[in-house]
């Protein structure tokens, strides 16, 4: 059983480097870095909640500075805007700008498209199942981890 099981886990892991390649893959097709294109998806993906970069850092498990520097670059690029919060005085709101939007609608909406269409073609029952074990199986893995770490473990990216 040990066997079967370190084989299945080897063919997930390589599943989920082979996904990771797969959006790397399409945001170089599109001139844009890793960060770049999660920070625009997260954007564009929901409209309705403000983000900041520390939202960023807690969704897409990137460090403080990769974040703040692809942000940096993307308004400069004028793609999105930084907007004070009247709550917070050192967080500002990451917005899109009419290009930005713009440029979402270009690069970032096929991406999702293609993961919806990839959905698409499974079963409801199989999607539902998809989401239902990978969410088991990544709690059971962080639970994992914290034994090991002893809940010191700090996101390293």
């Amino acid at each position: 059983m040990e066997t079967r099981i370190r084989a299945i886990n080897s063919e997930l892991t390589q599943l989920y480097k082979w996904e990771d390649e797969l959006y790397h893959r399409y945001g170089v097709f599109c001139g844009l870095s890793d960060p770049a294109v999660w920070i625009l998806y997260g954007l564009y993906e929901d409209t309705e909640q403000i983000l900041t970069q520390n939202d960023l850092v807690s969704t897409w498990f990137y460090p403080k500075q990769t974040i703040n520097y692809t942000v940096n670059a993307l308004v400069k690029r004028g793609w999105i805007k930084l907007e004070q919060l009247p709550v917070a005085r050192n967080s500002k709101a990451i917005l899109l700008t009419d290009e930005g939007r713009r440029i979402c609608e270009e690069k970032i909406l096929p991406l999702m498209q293609a993961e919806e269409n990839s959905l698409s073609r499974m079963t409801e029952e199989e999607r539902e199942m998809l989401l239902c074990l990978a969410k088991k199986q990544m709690t059971y893995f962080e639970e994992e981890i914290q034994k090991i770490t002893g809940g010191k473990s700090k996101k390293a990216l």
